[in-house]
């Protein structure tokens, strides 16, 4: 399904204008999650592999969840985390990964221009 750069700059825009604790953090996390839609990992992971403070990931985290863009599962007692990738929402956070650097910009400043 080809969707066009424009569509998810202002998705991801809209998005991530309502998420208010660190804005490049939740960007980071879903790049990281769309360059590696079909793996699941767990919280240490993603701290590790983002090199960020556990309280952001966990709320990057969290309200990724609430949001519907990342599902979780318990595999021998260890909370995972994935991209959901079967709806809309997961198409354009996997498209993410395609972003430049120029469009990247252009979704920031949308989102600036947007508060």
């Amino acid at each position: 399904m080809f969707v066009s750069m424009t569509v998810i700059e202002d998705e991801l825009a809209r998005f991530v204008q309502n998420y208010a604790d660190d804005r490049g953090s939740l960007l980071e996390l879903l790049r990281f999650l769309g360059k590696h839609p079909y793996t699941r990992f767990s919280r240490a992971a993603i701290i590790l592999a983002l090199k960020k403070q556990g309280i952001l990931v966990d709320r990057g985290l969290k309200y990724l969840i609430a949001n519907g863009v990342v599902s979780t599962e318990t595999e021998n007692k260890i909370q995972l985390y994935s991209l959901k990738t079967s709806d809309d929402v997961g198409n354009w956070a996997l498209a993410l990964v395609a972003l430049d650097w120029r469009q990247w910009q252009s979704v920031l400043r949308n989102v600036v221009y947007a508060e």
